[in-house]
């Protein structure tokens, strides 16, 4: 936005970061390619803690997205995710 000179304007400063992904599932019958799960906005210290627990999981089969996130808050803080609509 562009404005004269003397005219006030306002800005904003970026104090809440947010990530966003998906988590590669590999090794997964049937698909040589592996899956993904597509994970929607979290605060970003969130994202980094649950992404290195997701480097210590495995399972037998395919989780959801509600499955990872009930098994991580077991043991870990609440996942804090955007609610901007």
């Amino acid at each position: 936005m562009f404005t004269t000179i003397g005219e006030p304007f306002t800005s904003e400063s970026i104090t809440t970061h947010y990530s966003c992904g998906r988590i590669d599932v590999h090794n997964v019958p049937g698909e040589p390619y592996g899956d993904e799960i597509n994970v929607p906005p979290m605060l970003s210290t969130d994202w980094a803690m649950f992404g290195n627990w997701l480097d210590t999981v495995k399972t037998m089969s395919v989780w959801t997205l509600k499955d990872l996130v009930t098994a991580y808050e077991q043991h870990n803080p609440q996942i804090t995710w955007d609610t901007y609509e």
